[in-house]
């Protein structure tokens, strides 16, 4: 059962990752490359995804999102961790 729990905590940290690159990516290739006012896409973002960098215009739930995803992945890997050194033998 160890073995099961072990992959569990790489396999959460991994999926927050991946999330947050997907959404990295899609916000990379959908989002304008110029300031829209209107709709509410002011904030600038330097993106840079396979040699090609640009600056990207965010809403604020987009900002939101990104700094979510962000700290849902920190804060899965720091779990992941953290119950990692929790369960490591002590050596005398």
């Amino acid at each position: 059962m160890k073995m099961l729990a072990d992959v569990e905590r790489v396999l959460a940290a991994l999926a927050g990752l991946l999330l947050f690159t997907l959404n990295e990516v899609r916000m990379f290739n959908t989002l304008p490359r110029m300031a829209d006012p209107g709709d509410g896409r002011v904030h600038a973002v330097w993106m840079n995804i396979a040699d090609s960098q640009h600056q990207v215009f965010l809403s604020s739930f987009d900002m939101a999102t990104r700094w979510g995803l962000a700290g849902l992945t920190a804060g899965l890997a720091l779990w992941a961790l953290a119950e990692t050194f929790q369960h490591a033998p002590v050596r005398r």
